[in-house]
């Protein structure tokens, strides 16, 4: 159930990550800051191009600010065992092969290769400070 985000996307905030991520990828086994090949290649299970406006940006000038992700579907081009891999979904930067975040999944249900794959709408949330 480890989550991440890559250290340019906290500092360069909702834009950087809007105009640097390029896929998102359902995966197994994530194991806390894995390597880009890990996520991208190795446990890589389905994977879906996203682009800037794949990307909604919410929340008033004084509330929490919302990043919130398209609902996208694929095809599953591995496969996973429901209660053995650990699902997650990550957002990776293709051109400079950064893992930009990754959330967990949590259905871990068991994929087929070629079976469809439907990404949910998922949010980031960067609150107001306290």
């Amino acid at each position: 159930m480890a989550k991440y985000a890559h250290a340019d996307f906290l500092d360069g905030g909702f834009t950087y990550f809007k105009v640097n991520c390029n896929k998102m990828i359902l995966l197994k086994a994530y194991a806390d800051a894995d390597a880009y090949a890990t996520v991208n290649v190795t446990n890589n299970i389905c994977e879906v191009a996203v682009a800037t406006g794949d990307f909604a940006l919410s929340g008033a000038d004084n509330a929490a600010r919302v990043m919130t992700s398209a609902i996208k579907s694929g095809v599953a081009s591995g496969n996973s065992v429901n209660g053995v891999d650990d699902l997650h979904i990550a957002f990776v930067d293709t051109l400079n092969s950064k893992v930009l975040w990754v959330t967990d999944e949590t259905s871990d249900q068991s994929v087929t290769s070629g079976n469809t794959v439907n990404f949910p709408a998922l949010t980031y949330t960067a609150e107001q400070p306290t």
